[in-house]
């Protein structure tokens, strides 16, 4: 997957490319380009897992037309990067589509040296089923995503959770799709929290990314992270609102 010097195009690819572990379930992601939208489904009925991706303002006669040939009867989200389609937008607000997520996009260019994690946290890579379990429960992540340890070990996956005397607390993933690592997964239990210990399992996937040759890393963040991200470098590049049919 060739590197690109536009935010932006990172941040698609890191939108709009099957996660690695998808290839581990019975029935196999699709995408389809076209010129300003792509078309992608995570092998599943609802819009959790089919998504129609915007970053233009398209043709609406054939976006749908796309759509209904990709999708079918299949419910989907549309996921519109900001600034790019308000007409769109006040297109699809005005057909009772209804906004359900609105997250910052954020990119982290160059990758920086990786600090030490903080003193009595000990961050271990996913290698064991328990430590899987440990993973899925602190994250609340079925199954659906996380299909098994075999997917959880893909050379392009990494799944990280972090331990205070031997009990899990924080976890963090990569999913790498060539040059660009996309990080989620970054949960703390609460009694933990402002302990620096959801930044250290942040860096353990930077620096997991790297070792795999990524030269960007970017993330979605929720208004809890943000700031923390901000001060580990990475930059807000756009928003994607997500829309799903009222």
């Amino acid at each position: 997957m060739a590197q690109t010097s536009d935010p932006r195009a990172l941040i698609r690819i890191a939108v709009t490319t099957p996660p690695p572990m998808q290839r581990y379930l019975e029935r196999q992601p699709r995408v389809e380009s076209h010129d300003g939208f792509t078309l992608l489904d995570l092998g599943g009925p609802g819009p959790a897992v089919n998504f129609l991706t915007l970053y233009s303002e398209p043709d609406p006669e054939e976006l749908v037309a796309a759509a209904q040939a990709f999708f079918g009867n299949a419910r989907f989200a549309i996921g519109v990067e900001s600034e790019t389609a308000p007409a769109f937008e006040k297109r699809l607000s005005a057909h009772g589509w209804l906004i359900d997520e609105d997250e910052p996009s954020m990119l982290l260019r160059p990758i920086p040296e990786i600090p030490e994690p903080p003193s009595g946290l000990d961050i271990r890579h996913v290698a064991t089923e328990a430590e899987l379990d440990d993973f899925l429960r602190i994250t609340r992540t079925g199954r659906r995503w996380i299909p098994s340890l075999e997917a959880a070990r893909d050379p392009n996956v990494a799944l990280f959770v972090g331990y205070v005397d031997g009990a899990p607390v924080a976890t963090s993933r990569i999913n790498v799709m060539g040059d660009v690592g996309d990080i989620n997964g970054v949960e703390t239990l609460k009694d933990y929290r402002r302990r620096g210990f959801g930044t250290a399992l942040t860096w353990a996937a930077v620096a997991a990314g790297r070792e795999r040759g990524c030269t960007a890393i970017t993330l979605s963040a929720s208004p809890m992270g943000y700031p923390v991200y901000l001060k580990m470098g990475f930059q807000p590049v756009c928003v994607y609102r997500t829309y799903v049919r009222g």
